[in-house]
């Protein structure tokens, strides 16, 4: 055996073990496995050591064994694939709802690790961290060629630990350092629950977890509390998760034993059938659904519900359309997300799209109009809708696309960067004073016209042309608005300010009387 081989060697065995009876009785029960599938195995197994052996470079041993475990799941579908040590630890904190850090919304903005916003009620807003503070270091470690993940990284750690953050801030010419203390940090799902409306509510749900299922009831007796009759629930580029969230979620809109979602694979146990539980109380009001092409899984799995038991509207765009269930296995420090089933909504719809296509499903151009969705069903009531490609909402509303140089101007972090430039000579204690009175005048458009010239964002052809498009001028008041609202108020307030203008949302505004319907058809025939 040669070096290369012995060092190997663990990982060899660690892929046998993989292929083998053993995993394969963990993963599907103690199956046995038959001789010439065992044979299989141990040639795969062999070609692994041989690459490794006789490769003329070098490589990974672990990249051979991953990538070669990719290549095996691509054979499957879209959605199967194989989870690396360190996305399933991802994986599993993002599920579990919760991490160890300091409460700080970073992004990268024009090439610099940024805070967006520290999170209320954390360490990092307890030290005095502000939105468009640049974190140059964490722990010492110069963060200018990490990637925003690595930074993430370490910034995260043992809960009780200390981590060291330098910081730049806007207006200050020295940058200064800072120790926080990290702490069990929620990841919260409903990213939003406000009224947008007299006794209209709005709860905007960005993925499915573990916490998703409290959250929701959470927010919705808070809105209640604040005269919440009618709702809006967004479900908007929300790509799903676990389907126990997915029961919960719509668990509140339904009646106890209403049908939510059948599964049904190769096996026995991939077939169920999942109800309502009726658990907690039952909320008595109009619900409108939004949903668009990033809303996929479990997001439809709720959005067909509410649309098969009439209970509520669906408006938005054709949703993505992944009507496969994928099973979690632990194999030892990584996990395998492995297709076992297919969901049906109450109807007996089958939501998934055609994936014969690899780049057509990815990229959503077959069935992105619903015609990829050509099965008839009927709800409860008898209304008709479709099967195969997504759920099809009951009112179609497409959001307006920016102008190309809109588009450049959020890329490269315009609106954001300038807010910050204008709030960084206003004391901190005035800030809050000065965005409640803050309006987009002309003389604010100058200043940021100049700021994108002498930052050369956009080339003076471009910006010329920006300025004589209306609709252009009227998207760049919004972008500032609603930055300085960010960084200033909270990103609550961004986001409402940003959320008056967005079509889908008042189209359910502009609904409400049809969803009114729909709840009292629903509550006259649930009533005992």
């Amino acid at each position: 055996m040669t070096d290369r081989s012995r060092r190997f060697y663990p990982i060899v065995v660690a892929l046998v073990v993989l292929l083998s009876g053993a995993t394969a009785g963990a993963l599907f029960g103690e199956r046995t496995v038959p001789e010439e599938e065992t044979q299989l195995m141990m040639r795969a197994s062999r070609v692994v050591n041989l690459l490794v052996e006789w490769l003329p470079t070098e490589q990974d041993p672990a990249d051979i064994v991953y990538d070669g475990i990719a290549g095996m799941l691509e054979v499957l579908d879209p959605h199967s694939n194989f989870l690396d040590p360190r996305t399933f630890d991802k994986m599993r904190a993002r599920q579990e709802g919760s991490f160890f850090g300091v409460g700080i919304i970073i992004s990268r903005r024009d090439g610099k690790i940024t805070v967006i916003a520290p999170m209320a009620g954390t360490p990092a807003a307890a030290k005095g961290l502000r939105t468009g503070d640049i974190i140059t270091a964490v722990s010492d470690q110069n963060t200018e060629d990490m990637s925003l993940d690595d930074v993430v990284d370490l910034v995260r750690g043992p809960e009780g630990t200390d981590v060291h953050l330098t910081i730049a801030r806007p207006g200050l010419s020295d940058t200064f350092g800072v120790d926080i203390t990290r702490t069990k940090i929620p990841q919260t799902t409903v990213r939003y629950a406000f009224m947008v409306r007299p006794e209209v509510g709005y709860v905007r749900l960005s993925e499915f977890t573990s916490s998703s299922t409290r959250e929701v009831r959470e927010a919705i007796e808070r809105l209640r509390t604040e005269g919440m009759q009618d709702l809006i629930l967004d479900l908007r580029s929300n790509p799903g998760g676990s389907l126990d969230a997915a029961i919960g979620v719509a668990d509140p809109f339904l009646a106890k034993g209403d049908l939510v979602v059948t599964t049904g694979g190769r096996t026995r146990s991939s077939h169920s059938t999942l109800s309502a539980p009726g658990n907690g109380e039952t909320f008595w009001g109009t619900v409108i659904v939004l949903v668009n092409e990033g809303s996929a899984s479990a997001s439809e799995i709720v959005a067909g519900a509410i649309q098969d038991h009439d209970r509520g509207l669906v408006i938005g765009e054709v949703t993505w359309g992944k009507g496969l269930v994928q099973t979690v296995f632990t194999v030892r420090d990584a996990g395998l997300a492995l297709t076992t089933a297919r969901y049906y909504t109450p109807s007996g719809r089958s939501i998934q799209r055609d994936y014969d296509s690899f780049i057509d499903y990815i990229t959503h151009r077959n069935g992105a109009d619903g015609s990829n969705g050509d099965a008839i069903y009927a709800t409860d009531a008898g209304r008709t809708v479709l099967g195969g490609g997504g759920i099809t909402p009951d009112v179609t509303v497409s959001n307006r696309t920016l102008s190309e140089n809109l588009a450049r101007l959020y890329g490269n972090s315009a609106f954001f960067r300038f807010a910050i430039d204008v709030l960084k000579d206003v004391p901190e204690e005035d800030q809050a004073a000065m965005a409640r009175g803050f309006s987009v005048d002309g003389p604010v458009l100058d200043s940021f016209f100049d700021f994108v010239k002498e930052n050369e964002i956009l080339p003076t052809e471009d910006l010329d042309a920006l300025k004589a498009e209306e609709q252009d001028l009227t998207d760049v008041k919004l972008g500032i608005l609603v930055e300085v609202l960010n960084a200033t108020l909270g990103l609550d307030a961004g986001y409402q300010a940003a959320l008056e203008t967005d079509e889908q949302f008042l189209a359910a505004i502009e609904h409400l009387p049809d969803g009114q319907d729909f709840w009292a058809a629903w509550k006259a025939a649930n009533l005992d």
